[in-house]
């Protein structure tokens, strides 16, 4: 049986020690946003892959702070320390940092429970096929080509700016497959687009944390997967929001929320949007 997390860490590239309680992360230009930094999504996924290999048991949970930013080109230094490992069930904690400076801090829990009873409160929303949709544009003047912006195919229904209660998009991934805790990691953060989008505003947002918890956690079969965002309230500048993730045939395969800071609050102030 393959060790959880070994196959993500393998297309992350991470290089991972014998140990596999610590390794190094190069920052591709593929992981990063079109504004030259790391995309959060993808330092999450580092961080359950390598949480997972550590272990050697299925991810359940994991909660990441975002401290730092960092560019395309850099290496980082990863550790994880097991702080539980029970009989069924373990806890970590992973670090990722540039030299010193600390970049991210995750906490995550695992466990080797066998499924059991399965129950799910709530249902797929309605929304067309992801062939009958049209390519999502991100609503902002796009940086230099390769960034996981142009590798992740995502589709909406025509009209997606106008909604104001949440927004859903459709989403896959050639280099990381939806369906294993690291990739529901990488294409979940996205609550603070739709938190600006409820707005009626521009992106621009700086998340200071996301959470994700996962119900099925297998490796994805390169099919759609639909993000049901919804964004919950503001206050201080500050947003929090939540997003789900179904399989085409209707199974929850995760559940994110996030909290982020949204850097165009100023303008719906002016517009009386906010107080």
């Amino acid at each position: 049986m393959t060790t959880p997390g070994l196959l993500d860490v393998s297309r992350l590239g991470i290089v991972w020690d014998e140990d596999r309680r610590h390794g190094r992360f190069p920052v591709a230009h593929r992981w990063c946003t079109s504004f030259g930094f790391l995309y959060g999504g993808s330092g999450i996924a580092a961080a359950a892959a390598a949480a997972e290999a550590a272990t050697g048991r299925p991810l359940v949970w994991i909660t990441t702070q975002f401290v730092a930013n960092v560019g395309p080109g850099t290496e980082l230094e990863m550790s994880v320390e097991i702080t539980v490992a029970a009989r069924a069930t373990s806890q970590t904690l992973v670090r990722i940092a540039h030299g010193d400076a600390l970049v991210m801090l995750a906490t995550t829990a695992h466990t080797e429970r066998p499924p059991g009873q399965v129950a799910v409160w709530g249902a797929m929303p309605a929304m067309p096929a992801p062939e009958d949709c049209v390519p999502f544009v991100f609503p902002h003047p796009s940086g230099p080509e390769g960034s996981f912006m142009d590798r992740l195919e995502r589709r909406v229904e025509p009209g997606w700016e106008d909604r104001r209660d949440g927004m859903r998009l459709w989403v896959r991934s050639h280099d990381l497959p939806v369906g294993s805790p690291a990739s529901q990691a990488y294409v979940a953060d996205i609550v603070p687009m739709g938190i600006t989008n409820g707005l009626g505003l521009p992106p621009g947002a700086t998340s200071l944390d996301n959470t994700l918890r996962v119900i099925h956690g297998d490796d994805g079969d390169g099919d759609w997967v639909l993000l049901e965002v919804v964004p919950e309230a503001l206050r201080r500048s500050i947003g929090h929001g939540r997003v789900q993730l179904w399989r085409r045939d209707g199974a929850l395969l995760g559940i994110a929320s996030q909290t982020c800071i949204i850097r165009t609050s100023h303008h719906a102030r002016s517009e009386g949007l906010i107080g």
